[in-house]
């Protein structure tokens, strides 16, 4: 679920906004983190936040319950999961009570990326959270009984074809795996350089694992072919 790199961090986003979410998905995806979002706050499931995640971003103004009640909830069920409001609204006495009601710390609408970050990192290191101890990213699976890529919490759906790509991709992790390779052993084909079934397929599967917060680990070698690649 998380990037290549000790500083990756499993983000969890409470934000009903569907524009204003994606936009800070986009942002934390970028960066390398895993991100899962929900629009309400008293749907998540409180059972299982710290096993799942190393930080939350949590907006007031939630529908059923604001935000300051669903840290509160939080806080009375035991959940020690770090929280970072991030608010339009700037009073200090919002400020006041969401930090009173167990939140870590309060950013102000709009908000610069690199404070944001900065503020992320920081609680994470006081918290002693996952994301800021645990230098090892979760090692990527295939998991052939649901046709699911799996990655730490996080997972995708496969389609057939897709689930024999990221096979192949998984079997020769750190090797450049040419077009033609792929498709003789995806597809059963021999290579013809006019098609892009290859090209159009790790689109998708990279546009599949950046919607779910996980990082594209296929990268492109330009007149080679691709390489996966899920070590630090």
């Amino acid at each position: 679920m998380r990037r290549l790199g000790s500083d990756a961090m499993r983000i969890l986003i409470v934000e009903d906004d569907c524009e204003l979410a994606g936009e800070l998905k986009r942002l934390l995806v970028a960066g390398g983190h895993g991100v899962r979002r929900f629009r309400r706050g008293d749907c998540l499931p409180l059972d299982s936040l710290e096993e799942h995640f190393d930080v939350a971003i949590l907006d007031v103004g939630l529908p059923g319950m604001d935000g300051f009640g669903v840290v509160q909830a939080m806080r009375e069920a035991g959940v020690g999961l770090p929280v970072l409001f991030l608010s339009a609204r700037g009073d200090v006495r919002d400020r006041v009570k969401g930090l009173e009601a167990g939140g870590d710390d309060y950013l102000v609408k709009p908000y610069s990326a690199e404070e944001l970050m900065a503020r992320l990192d920081a609680i994470c290191r006081r918290s002693g959270g996952r994301g800021a101890k645990d230098s090892s990213a979760p090692k990527p699976t295939i998991d052939l009984a649901r046709r699911r890529y799996v990655e730490g919490a996080l997972s995708i759906e496969l389609q057939p074809k897709e689930l024999a790509l990221l096979s192949v991709f998984l079997q020769h992790e750190g090797q450049t795996l040419t077009k033609g390779f792929l498709l003789d052993k995806v597809w059963d084909i021999r290579f013809d350089p006019g098609t892009n079934v290859v090209d159009a397929m790790i689109c998708r599967v990279r546009g599949k694992m950046e919607s779910e917060g996980l990082q594209s680990r296929i990268s492109t070698i330009r007149g080679k072919g691709y390489v996966f690649c899920s070590g630090n």
